[in-house]
């Protein structure tokens, strides 16, 4: 049975510290549905053009054995705003083989190199409204262009099947000041699964107009497995962009396609945001229009972006491990198992109606459609997501802090971060003495699975402790030099052990350690470093969501560590821990703070009581508060990480976390003016 952190009888008395909570310094913009205009121009067919469309001899970039094919052209140099363009025809299924190449212009007049888009065999949920009224299409995947004022199309057939009605599609999809900042996902844990489910953003969060949504939700009986896409589109897309792209999939798909709804269940950005996507609700069965014959019995998730041409993204691959990981939980689906699901056929289906195929129960679009979706990228990352909901559904544990950064500050006064990088190397950067900030420096043979912990206990020399690939935690060293950067690192060091979340780290003075972590039962463990020896690793209970944070401290002479963490209530609780042998010398109690993205303190080890300084992550922005009293200092800003601290000698500290675009971000706030000094300032770079 799991245990959950109780407010036991202490047998130690607690001393307050300071603690900052990141949370929304004020409301921010409220959500509300946004419009998305849309041009239609028609082009006709190659036997009867529309309007401005012309027949001409094969593409400008010609297609090998088909240079002699007419192609169906259109040239629309001046149009209104649009970011999104696809390409629609007549249903039929006989229009299976079409090579489809645009280019736009931007506001400067350039255009774009031409690019080739797929034909979207997503399939069709049942919508008898729309079958009836005889509006549905066959077409292209969207295409995310960014702003733009001019479209070109060349379309071709190498089936014979030449379709008929052909439109090209330009869409606005608005802006909205919520586009910029969401705020918190609306949509946290609604049902109990093996594994938690991850926050996801609603409809109404990326601006979904119901009023264009006219399909009745239907339902299958049960989810066997899941379907992993990718949109197509552009890569370079930023955090704002994301609601703006999410409507032009919905009014495509929607209006454009006929289908009356999103088609995915599911979608997944690039920074680790999950967002909802097919209505009729996320723990249910509703049957999306994903995958062409087989869209019933699955859930559709979908990777924002084109991962035949770049790597997905760590952030990205764990989101979507998440909320399948907390899918499957739901219906008792066995990740690193087959299924065997009846094709519906139709399209561009591999399968024809009715034949019963066996399939891995995480499979890739490509499996059951003639598709390259999810991409080479995407496809070869199918290994790996279903390791990880396998090992997120084996534990049953949660783990709400797998982004973080860490920071030390040296004695000749500057500071250094350590960050993890988007291929899962560590990094530092060190502040300069003049201003600014040095480069990025890879710290030698990093390979990290999840959040750095480091701490400097004299200012002379950094510790980095690490989870590694094998699950097991590695600590790592070096001198900082009279510029305060890392001079030699000594090598990786094996702590050994199994856990479930990144470290904590903390020092009682020079040539000291106390690292503790979540084991496989969800409770903290403890390892002490003595100066000559590793002690370790001890139990000190409880049972968390999070990675612990660990501040070192020591009271009348006596060495200990101050462990907090969150437990399964979504509060924060804090214990104490001998600072030699490693063991609890007080029961876990409870704070008054919650928390969504968990704890971490200032990297340096205090000679009093009161100097610890500890952060309490929310979806949110920062802010300090002492649990004594309650109050609060706001700091602002929007992160997506934990919140390394730095505490200056005059008492100010600096503030670092990862922001919503993935870069690391920092503040300053002094205790002369009771207030952040000035916002959240970019420090470059990108982070998981």
């Amino acid at each position: 049975m799991r245990r959950y952190l109780t407010a036991l009888a202490a047998t130690a008395v607690m001393t307050p510290v300071l603690l900052i909570i990141p949370v929304s310094a004020d409301p921010g913009p409220e959500a509300v549905p946004v419009p998305v205009s849309d041009q239609e121009l028609p082009l006709g067919s190659v036997d009867a053009p529309e309007g401005e469309a012309e027949v001409q001899t094969g593409t400008t970039a010609p297609v090998p054995g088909y240079e002699s094919t007419p192609a169906l052209t259109l040239s629309e140099p001046d149009t209104a705003q649009f970011s999104t363009v696809g390409v629609t025809w007549a249903r039929d299924d006989a229009v299976t083989d079409i090579v489809i190449k645009i280019r736009v212009k931007d506001a400067a007049g350039q255009w774009s190199d031409w690019i080739e888009l797929g034909v979207d065999d997503i399939g069709v949920a049942p919508n008898p409204q729309a079958a009836a009224a005889g509006v549905l299409r066959g077409g292209s995947e969207p295409h995310w262009a960014g702003s733009s004022f001019g479209a070109e199309l060349e379309l071709l057939t190498r089936s014979g099947s030449q379709p008929h009605d052909v439109q090209l599609i330009l869409l606005d999809p608005g802006s909205a000041p919520a586009d910029v900042d969401p705020q918190s996902p609306d949509i946290q844990d609604l049902a109990n699964a093996a594994a938690s489910m991850p926050p996801i953003y609603s409809r109404a969060q990326w601006g979904a107009n119901e009023g264009i949504r006219n399909w009745d939700p239907e339902y299958a009986s049960t989810i066997k497995a899941a379907t992993i896409h990718h949109t197509a589109g552009s890569n370079t897309y930023s955090a704002a962009d994301v609601p703006a792209i999410l409507r032009s999939i919905y009014q495509y798909h929607a209006v454009s396609r006929g289908w009356g709804d999103i088609g995915y269940n599911v979608i997944v950005d690039k920074f680790g945001r999950v967002w909802e996507g097919r209505y009729g609700g996320l723990s249910s069965t509703v049957i999306g229009a994903h995958a062409g014959g087989f869209n019933s019995y699955t859930f559709g998730v979908s990777m924002l972006g084109n991962y035949d041409v770049a790597p997905t993204t760590g952030p990205m691959i764990s989101s979507v491990a998440a909320v399948v990981a907390w899918k499957f939980g739901l219906y008792g689906v066995n990740p690193s198992g087959s299924t065997t699901l009846t094709s519906g056929g139709g399209g561009t289906a591999k399968y024809p109606a009715g034949r019963a195929v066996t399939l891995p129960t995480i499979f890739g679009h490509r499996d059951v459609g003639s598709t390259t979706c999810p991409g080479s990228y995407g496809y070869a990352k199918l290994g790996e997501i279903r390791s990880t909901v396998a090992a997120n559904m084996g534990s049953g544990l949660r783990d709400v802090s797998p982004s973080g950064v860490a920071a030390v500050r040296a004695q000749s006064g500057q500071t250094t971060v350590v960050v993890r990088g988007t291929d899962s190397g560590l990094f530092t950067r060190t502040s300069l003495s003049g201003g600014g900030w040095g480069n990025y420096v890879r710290i030698p043979a990093s390979a990290a699975d999840g959040a750095p912990a480091a701490v400097s206990a004299d200012g002379t020399r950094i510790d980095v402790v690490v989870r590694g690939t094998d699950g097991g935690y590695w600590q790592n060293y070096a001198a900082l030099d009279g510029n305060g950067i890392p001079a030699q690192w000594r090598g990786w060091y094996s702590l050994g052990g199994k856990f479930t979340s990144a470290p904590g780290v903390g020092a009682t003075g020079p040539n000291t350690l106390g690292i503790v972590g979540r084991g496989t039962d969800g409770a903290m463990w403890q390892m002490n470093w003595t100066g000559s020896a590793f002690l370790g690793w001890t139990s000190l209970g409880g049972s968390t969501i999070s990675a612990p944070a660990v501040q070192g401290q020591v009271v009348s002479g006596s060495p200990r560590y101050v462990v907090s963490a969150v437990g399964a209530d979504s509060r924060v609780w804090i214990m104490t821990a001998n600072g030699r042998s490693p063991g609890a010398t007080a029961s876990w109690a409870a704070s008054r703070f919650s928390s969504s993205l968990g704890p971490q303190t200032d990297g340096a080890s205090s000679a009093t009581v009161g100097a610890g300084t500890l952060s309490i992550g929310v979806s949110g922005g920062a802010s300090f508060a002492n649990p004594t009293d309650g109050k609060t200092i706001a700091l602002g800003g929007r992160v997506s990480s934990t919140v390394a601290l730095v505490r200056m000698p005059d008492g100010s500290v600096w503030a670092f976390a990862r922001g919503l675009d993935g870069q690391l971000w920092m503040t300053t706030w002094s205790p002369g003016s009771g207030q952040a000094s000035w916002g959240w300032a970019p420090v470059g770079g990108q982070l998981i």
